[in-house]
This record gives structure tokens, C-alpha cells and sequence, in this order.
């Protein structure tokens, strides 16, 4: 197995635990490889069908965490709580060729796997991470604010600069749905079309990335924003933030696309707060 994946998803999971947001057995990762780093000494177990097929991943290679492991536990048991997954020719199936051992993928693979799918044509086949995992405040939004996707990621851009720098392709806001439910990888998917990461509403967040780095800074970022808008409230409630205007600016300034219909640049107030 390709020493420097496992490594910088090792580094990942200690910094996912870290933050609090892996708590027990929560959040799952799946990396789409690229060919140079699929193992080197296959040991391919049996064909396991998929619900749908997936023809544009077909033949790609994910390293994935594993069902029930608890993230902190995978740079010590590497071969346990991840693995490689291949998929066949036409996407009907896949297979384990390395690590999984006495382990089965992540509940929420096919979630993972349609995702893949989407944002690899979204993205030209940049982005090869979907990360997920539970950060707190961004959680906690669910439980206080009536919120939609521009609710959200306009809230979350008017806190700080940094909010579209780094997480310009916006936060869906997806409701309640159970997690490893067809219903929910097919939001999910949906949503994936125009955001580049989603919030599900008491549970946590699905991003996508061009490497681990990407997908974790963007939930970072976006945790950040979210704990400045605590914060605020805390200090006496929010009073001033970033107009839609000056985010636009920001955006322009660093020659990025905001996610289209977040901001209302005719000069109305930012509702979002």
C-alpha cells in the first residue's frame, strides 16, 4: 500500500480526533486514488454487487475507512479499520484488495461512492476526497436557526474573509434524513451537483476535496465561521458582518466563483443573521 496515502490519512484521522469532531465511531473518509498509488500487492477478495451501477468510476480504486472503527484507533491499526477498494470494469461491483481485514467499508460507502461520482465531473476529476465527519458548532446551527443552503453559507461567508477564500462552493443544507439511507446518499448527491460540501441537519458534514488537506481546511474554515458567529451572539449578538458586497469583492480579489445564487448583490440586507 502506498506509504504516503496511509500516512496523510493517518495524520487526518489524529487531527479529526483532535477536534472532537470523531467521536466513538463517528465520520468516515474515502480517497480516490490515483493509479501510481494503488497497492502494489493486490490481494483481491470476492465481488460484492453494488445497489446501482456507477459506470464513471468504474475500475478506480478508493481507500476507505471501515464500518464501526473509531477514527483515532487508524494509524495503529491500519490494516483493521481501512482499506482499498476496487471497482470493476461497468461500476456493478467492488471488491477489497488490501486492509479491511475482519472489517467491511464504512456504512455510508455508497454515500461516498455517488459522491465521488458527482464531484469528479463537477470538478474535472480534481477533487478525490469526500470527508465526514461531526464538527460541533456547525452542528449545533441545526438546533437553533430555520436554515436552508443560502441561509447557511451566506451566515457563515458574512463572519470572516477567509469564509468564501476558502470554502467558495458554499454549504448545502440538507433535512433530516437517516444516515446510510438511500434517501440521504441521494440528497447528498443532488446537493453535490452545485455545493462543494453539505451540512446534514443534526448530524454533520460531507465535504469534497482535491486531497485531505482540502476537504478538512474547508470544514475548518467553515467551523471557524461558525464559532466567530457563536461567539458573537455570546459577546451580545451580532450586530455588523461582512456585506455581500465585500464577500463578492474578496471573491473577485482572489480570482475565485462564489456558489451562484448565495449572494444578493442588489443591495438588500443579509438575512442570513
Amino acid at each position: 500500500m502506498n506509504e504516503e496515502c496511509l500516512q496523510n490519512l493517518f495524520r487526518i484521522a489524529e487531527e479529526l480526533s483532535r477536534a472532537g469532531w470523531a467521536e466513538a465511531n463517528a465520520g468516515n473518509i474515502s480517497v480516490r486514488l490515483r493509479p501510481e498509488e494503488y497497492p502494489a500487492d493486490p490481494a483481491a477478495g470476492p465481488w460484492q454487487p453494488l445497489a446501482i451501477a456507477i459506470p464513471t468510476l468504474a475500475g478506480e480504486q478508493f481507500l476507505v475507512t471501515a464500518k464501526g472503527c473509531q477514527i483515532r484507533n487508524v494509524p495503529h491499526f491500519p490494516r483493521r479499520d481501512c482499506g482499498v477498494l476496487e471497482l470493476n470494469g461497468d461500476g456493478t461491483a467492488y471488491r477489497v484488495v488490501w486492509g479491511l481485514v475482519g472489517s467491511v467499508p464504512t456504512s455510508e460507502f455508497f454515500a461516498h461512492l455517488l459522491s465521488h461520482a458527482v464531484r469528479k465531473e463537477q470538478s474535472g476529476g480534481a477533487e478525490r476526497v469526500i470527508l465526514h465527519t461531526h464538527p460541533v458548532t456547525l452542528v449545533a446551527l441545526c438546533h437553533v436557526m430555520e436554515l436552508d443552503s443560502v441561509k447557511l453559507t451566506r451566515l457563515l461567508w458574512s463572519m470572516h474573509p477567509e469564509g468564501v477564500a476558502l470554502f467558495p462552493g458554499g454549504i448545502a443544507y440538507l433535512p433530516f434524513a437517516l444516515s446510510g439511507s438511500r434517501e440521504i446518499s441521494a440528497m447528498t448527491c443532488e446537493a453535490f451537483q452545485k455545493f462543494s460540501m453539505v451540512l446534514w441537519e443534526y448530524h454533520g458534514v460531507f465535504a469534497s476535496g482535491r486531497d485531505l488537506d482540502h476537504a478538512f481546511g474547508m470544514i475548518q474554515a467553515a467551523e471557524k465561521c461558525a464559532n466567530i458567529y457563536k461567539a458573537a451572539c455570546e459577546l451580545g449578538g451580532v450586530t455588523r458582518t461582512l456585506r455581500d458586497e465585500e464577500i463578492a469583492a474578496m471573491a473577485a480579489f482572489l480570482h475565485l466563483s462564489p456558489a451562484p445564487g448565495i449572494l444578493n448583490l442588489s443591495g438588500g440586507t443579509n438575512d442570513a443573521i
